[in-house]
């Protein structure tokens, strides 16, 4: 699912994150919300090992563990569609 990122990339990328963070927005940035429209929470209960490996995946993906765990529903969902 993720992918690796060359390490000369991510050096340059974070230089220039740092070097620009107090920097302000462009004048025709839009600030958006894509997930807004997201109204339902499902709460799920998990192990502390499956807990644990649900981090370390997201972690490994780059991603926060909520919107890894929606990918896969989401990618669930469609399958049982395509079906």
């Amino acid at each position: 699912m993720a992918k690796k990122i060359d390490a000369d990339l991510e050096r340059r990328l974070r230089e220039e994150s740092e070097r620009t963070k107090d920097d302000p927005y462009p004048i025709d940035a839009r600030y958006i919300r894509p997930n807004r429209d997201r109204s339902r929470v499902y709460s799920v209960r998990l192990s502390e090992a499956e807990y644990e490996e649900v981090q370390r995946v997201a972690n490994a993906a780059h991603l926060p563990p909520s919107a890894l765990v929606r990918s896969w529903i989401l990618a669930r969902l469609e399958q049982e569609r395509s079906a």
